[in-house]
């Protein structure tokens, strides 16, 4: 009998050290100390929203060039990302885009802070991926201001890493174009939440 839990407990061990818990990137001062980050163990998401104050107030938006803090070894795919993300975050908003600052606009400047590209040959076989070694992700930190006087409106910072059903992950840089996109979309909809 003892043998059965001394093997039992072994394989759980191995089972589950064999799991992927991904990446969690941390921040990297990006966004400025004036805004008070609240952290989600749950979903392990920096966040803050103004509360006194909400989308109605802007008309339109700036969106400053996307800072690359990490490039995943690939420079160039960094820079085509980072300009992917800035679309992504224009979209997600629903603003008209200016060219300058002032009343009435929502200044958004945002930095990917951490990346790295999938490994497509290491995600073929199911037993490959146990321990996620061909798993990418990215992480962001995005914040934005009031154009008209640059006081803190909202802030946001997350890592999205590969997730083992996705077919993202066949593509060296899928996981982190989806999960740019993802970020974007989660930081338009904490704006616009009343």
């Amino acid at each position: 009998m003892k043998f059965i839990n001394f093997a039992a407990a072994v394989c759980l061990a191995v089972m589950c050290s064999a799991c992927n818990k991904g990446t969690n990137v941390e921040l990297t001062g990006f966004i400025p100390a004036k805004f008070p980050l609240d952290y989600n163990k749950s979903t392990e998401i920096h966040s803050y929203k103004n509360p006194m104050k909400d989308m109605s107030a802007f008309k339109s938006v700036v969106v400053q060039e996307v800072k690359i803090e990490a490039n995943g070894d690939n420079p160039d795919e960094a820079s085509k990302l980072s300009i992917e993300f800035r679309n992504e975050l224009i979209a997600a908003v629903g603003l008209p885009v200016v060219a300058a600052v002032g009343p009435g606009v929502l200044e958004i400047r945002a930095s990917i802070t951490g990346l790295k590209a999938n490994i497509p040959a290491l995600n073929i076989a199911p037993q490959s991926q146990m321990r996620g070694r061909g798993y990418g992700y990215v992480a962001c930190e995005i914040y934005a201001l009031d154009g008209k006087d640059g006081s803190p409106f909202a802030a946001y910072a997350d890592t999205q890493n590969t997730q083992r059903f996705s077919s993202e992950k066949m593509s060296d840089w899928g996981s982190a174009q989806l999960g740019l996109k993802t970020m974007a979309d989660a930081f338009g909809a904490m704006l616009k939440k009343k």
